[in-house]
This record gives structure tokens, sequence and C-alpha cells, in this order.
């Protein structure tokens, strides 16, 4: 999936330096996308549920499992984002290539 994405958004011909640090990047922001729309989805119990929850320090695992049973279309939503995240990242890159 990484070198897909690369490939993708035609970052192959930078360093791989440099691809790891977009990809860190842009990892982060999905990540963050994703927190944002999962939390205006919870109730605000569940909310405070998921952040008591994750003050245990959780394995990934079990906060998806916690957030596939409060959030029927979770997936669907991660899907949506990363879908989204690309199409703004072509943009960009697009418009950079151009200027």
């Amino acid at each position: 999936m990484i070198n897909n994405l690369i490939t993708e958004l035609g970052l192959e011909n930078l360093s791989e330096e440099q691809q790891i640090k977009i990809l860190n990047a842009m990892t982060e922001s999905v990540l963050k996308r994703i927190t944002v729309e999962v939390l205006t989805r919870l109730s605000e119990e569940d909310q405070q549920a998921l952040l008591a929850f994750q003050q245990n320090t959780p394995k990934p695992e079990e906060v998806e499992v916690f957030l596939k049973t409060k959030i029927p279309d979770y997936d669907a939503i991660q899907d949506t984002v990363v879908r989204e995240f690309k199409e703004e990242m072509r943009g960009t890159i697009d418009l950079l290539q151009t200027a």
C-alpha cells in the first residue's frame, strides 16, 4: 500500500528519506482527520469512555473494536477520510507541478 501511495502521488523520484517524511506527515494528518470525524459521531458519554479507555494504553486493535461497537460505519468513515485525503494530495501535487 505504501509503495502504491508513493507511486499514486508521483513521489517515487524523491529520496527514501523524503518519502518517509512525507508519508509520516500524511499518516499523522489522516489519523487526526479520522479522530475528528469519529469524535463528532460519538456521544459525550462515549467520548468520555474512550478517553478513560485510552488512559490504560490499549492496543490499537482494542481501540478499533471499541469504536466499531459505537460507530457501525467506522470502516466506511476511515475509507472516506483516506480517499478524500488522497484526492486532496493529488490536487495539491498537481498544483505544485504546474506552478
